[in-house]
């Protein structure tokens, strides 16, 4: 039927088009005209392990498991050998049409100080204490002689953060 549909394709102008012939003709075009994949060495390395990964284990293991299986699981087994084959492919291509860039440090002076107190409240390890305006926080130092000294209290409003990595 494809061969047909092909030859279709090849021949006269004036045949009428089916319904398959506009979704293969818009196939081609977005295949021509890709930009590359932007990946850091990092990404590229990691899509490179995961294509062998499955070409090296899953896809041997899902195939000795296919001979031995019966009825639906069988089934279900060649669906998931059949997206493997596919992932594989769409690995394969992003690895082709992909341009390795370096990463660019960051400038941490030009970000506010706000916006990084926000994502450092993220991270794990992190915990934030809030003052607020009517509340005042008595502190204490731990000196290297082994003792706790005086610091002066925070008056509200404040956000500290304490790390605790």
């Amino acid at each position: 039927m494809l061969n047909v549909r092909v030859a279709i394709l090849n021949s006269a102008q004036g045949v009428k088009k089916q319904k398959g012939m506009k979704k293969m003709r818009n196939c081609k075009k977005k295949r021509g005209d890709k930009n590359p994949v932007r990946l850091t060495p990092e990404g590229y390395s990691k899509i490179v392990q995961e294509r062998e990964r499955i070409l090296k284990e899953r896809l041997l293991n899902i195939r000795a498991e296919i001979q031995k299986a019966k009825g639906f699981e069988k089934e279900a087994l060649e669906r998931e050998k059949d997206f493997l084959l596919h992932r594989v492919l769409f690995l394969g291509q992003l690895i082709n049409n992909c341009k390795i860039i370096e990463p660019t440090p960051i400038d941490l002076s030009k970000v506010s100080t706000c916006e990084l107190h926000a994502e450092l409240v993220k991270r794990e390890g992190v915990r934030e204490i809030i003052v607020t305006p009517e509340e005042s926080l008595p502190m204490t130092k731990w000196e290297e002689n082994g003792r706790w000294t005086p610091f002066p209290a925070v008056q509200g409003p404040a956000r500290i953060l304490i790390n605790e990595d």
